[in-house]
């Protein structure tokens, strides 16, 4: 039997944080070596057991990564702390896996230059049947050009960025080489894809896209009903990067192994 992956969780207190924290100590495949929180987090120092409402695993959360060593980062965080995050990968040759949305284009940059050094594997959304949703657009868009495509998501009101990073990665298969504008408080358009971002309850995910033709129209809905499906994703984009070659790799990579 191989050995268990050596896993970091940065994020480690958030939504989905807390769902991949179950799910890497219920799993032989992994071992959890450090759970990543900000520095002003009400969690620092806690036993991460304590924020799943488990038995205490003996690691507490930390804010610095010094003196950690791991396979894998696994990262959910919020963007302030992407860029270290990042830096840290890269000097210790550990792969990254990341769904931190609202990042800037700097920090894209970034995990660009780090792909020539470790694998790196960032989404916006990990169920793979996003992935899919994704490349069905760019088949629409290759076939009806002429289309009119519009977008309305749906989340929970905890969710800081709009529109959704899983909207705009949609928006971008169908136009990848537009930029985005903001049009009104929740609506934006990118190229002439239009995005409508609405913030209510708790929501997990709801994703709608309307192709609007000459003489008809197509709907195309992905609902999540339970973040964990974008915890396991990630899990499973970490056992796959494990050991691969640098590079920058998407959700198609896992589709296709």
């Amino acid at each position: 039997m191989s050995k268990p992956i050596k896993v970091i969780i940065s994020g480690v207190s958030g939504r989905i944080g807390q769902r991949l924290l179950k799910l890497v100590l219920a799993s032989p495949d992994f071992k959890l070596v450090a759970g990543l929180v900000s520095p002003n987090s009400k969690h620092l120092g806690r036993d991460l057991g304590d924020l799943i409402q488990s038995n205490a695993t003996g690691i507490q959360a930390v804010d610095s990564l010094a003196g950690v060593k791991a396979d894998v980062v696994i990262d959910f965080a919020q963007p302030e702390g992407f860029d270290e995050l990042v830096d840290y990968c890269v000097l210790q040759e550990t792969a990254l896996i990341s769904g931190t949305t609202g990042l800037n284009q700097d920090s894209f940059d970034r995990i660009g230059q780090a792909a020539k050094y470790i694998p790196v594997m960032w989404t916006s959304n990990f169920s793979l049947n996003i992935q899919i949703f994704k490349n069905l657009l760019q088949v629409l868009k290759q076939t009806n050009p002429q289309g009119h495509f519009s977008i309305t998501e749906t989340h929970h009101i905890h969710k800081k960025d709009a529109p959704s990073g899983t909207a705009i990665s949609l928006a971008q298969a169908i136009e990848p080489k537009s930029s985005m504008t903001k049009t009104t408080a929740s609506s934006f358009k990118l190229g002439t894809v239009d995005i409508h971002a609405i913030r209510k309850g708790e929501v997990p995910g709801t994703h709608e896209v309307e192709i609007k033709l000459e003489d008809e129209t197509m709907t195309l809905k992905h609902e999540s009903h339970n973040p964990t499906i974008y915890a396991q994703g990630a899990l499973d984009a970490a056992k796959w990067i494990e050991g691969k070659s640098v590079g920058f790799y998407d959700l198609n990579a896992v589709l296709m192994s």
